[in-house]
């Protein structure tokens, strides 16, 4: 059972040295030109792309700021108009009550 346990670690740790090896190799040792020209690319893609989408955002969060102040100021007269007649039903339905009820 130890044996088998320990051919197990000792594949797995093989192969794990394996693959870091493999990726090491892989890695191609970039110039300093390579690696400004893909800052630069990098950056002009985030300008052209990204940048245009957040301004795009920004905007439209605007606007709906704006939208919901507008509804704001045309909803809030309707609303205190609506509760106060709310509020003088509920009381003219107590009278009514009291006035049913002999006391």
């Amino acid at each position: 059972m130890k044996v088998l346990v320990l051919a197990m670690v000792l594949l797995c740790v093989c192969s794990l040295e394996g693959a870091v090896v493999k990726r090491d190799a892989e890695t191609p040792s970039s110039s300093l030109s390579d690696v400004f020209s893909q800052y630069f690319q990098t950056v002009s893609e985030y300008l052209s792309k990204q940048l245009p989408e957040k301004v795009k955002a920004e905007e439209i969060k605007t606007q709906a700021k704006a939208y919901l102040e507008q509804a704001n100021e045309q909803l809030s007269p309707i609303a205190k108009r609506l509760h106060t007649e709310f509020m003088d039903l509920l009381t003219q339905l107590v009278e009514t009550g009291k006035k049913a009820v002999p006391q």
